[in-house]
């Protein structure tokens, strides 16, 4: 049975934390939903745990892929799989408050312009208890009438990419380049989603994002990040963050004409990349993948050169 809005849940190895995340999904006081669970070859209790939900609820579906795929084809799986008219993807390691489905449907259907509402975010910590996280940093909406500017806006927030878990138009997503291989890919996403309409904050909404050691921000090393992004991936280019982000957005810029004309929204690219602060990190990664030695002795010289992942979800 078609759903109105699809709920996708990519997991790895989610047994500690992937029940509290499905019971607050199962919770929504917005009734026409459904969740795929798509789980990349999970080696601990995660399928066993995943299908009892599947067995009791019929909104449940879980689907176990034949490989890991790493983490963006696996949320790009979700996509595939989803029937709704709206896509929100999930983490298996946090939480929505009951009423996060409906007010973001009910934000995106009162503005026809709008391609993504997102909540606000609360920390919580291994046991659920909130606090106030290096990851508190709010995301404001982006509602600018200039398709260039809303792209430019999204590119250049900072923090964490939380508004990535709020409630995408479905129709949005089938015409931008989804998830790609290289680490830091959703912030693209966002920003292509600002540049075919308005981004929502929806404050009575709230996502509960989990502390805990092993979250993929915590990975320091590019290529193990980039491995679990994507276990295909064998170019050590796809370790270059920061060039891959910049490629990707100059290639969004000339796909949607429709929408914004090509020069402007590249123009909007062009600010970003031209930064000290970016342009200092697009260097280090081409140095890195030359010479790491000499980008380690990069990175003592100041924080133009310091790392930093291009996202941090």
């Amino acid at each position: 049975m078609v759903k109105k809005v699809s709920l996708a849940m990519p997991v790895y190895n989610g047994e500690k934390y992937i029940a509290s995340a499905i019971e607050s999904i199962l919770a929504q006081d917005y009734p026409d939903i459904e969740l795929i669970i798509t789980d990349n070859c999970s080696e601990d209790r995660t399928a066993e745990i995943c299908k009892e939900f599947a067995a009791r609820d019929d909104r449940v579906r879980y689907v176990r892929n034949p490989r890991n795929l790493g983490a963006a084809p696996n949320y790009n799986r979700g996509f595939e799989l989803a029937t709704g008219e709206y896509l929100k993807w999930c983490a298996h390691d946090d939480k929505i408050s009951p009423n996060y489905v409906s007010a973001c449907v009910a934000a995106l259907e009162a503005d026809p312009e709008a391609s993504l509402a997102f909540g606000s975010t609360i920390c919580i910590d291994l046991e659920g208890n909130e606090f106030e996280g290096m990851d508190s940093d709010e995301t404001p909406a982006i509602l600018n009438d200039d398709a260039s500017e809303r792209y430019y806006r999204a590119i250049t927030l900072g923090g964490t990419c939380f508004p990535i878990f709020g409630v995408f138009r479905m129709d949005m997503l089938k015409r931008s380049t989804l998830h790609r291989s290289y680490y830091g890919s959703d912030r693209a996403l966002i920003a292509e989603a600002a540049l075919l309409g308005k981004v929502l904050r929806v404050e009575e909404a709230v996502f509960y994002n989990r502390e805990h050691p092993s979250r993929s921000i915590r990975m320091v090393d590019h290529a193990e990040r980039s491995k679990w992004q994507d276990t295909s991936s064998t170019s050590r280019t796809a370790s270059m963050e920061h060039v891959s982000l910049a490629r990707h957005l100059f290639e969004i810029a000339s796909r949607h004409g429709d929408t914004v004309p090509p020069m402007a929204a590249r123009r909007a690219v062009l600010r970003f990349v031209a930064t000290p602060l970016r342009a200092g990190r697009l260097v280090l990664d081409v140095v890195r993948y030359f010479s790491p030695g000499l980008a380690r002795q990069l990175r003592r010289v100041g924080p133009l050169f310091q790392r930093r992942s291009v996202d941090a979800s």
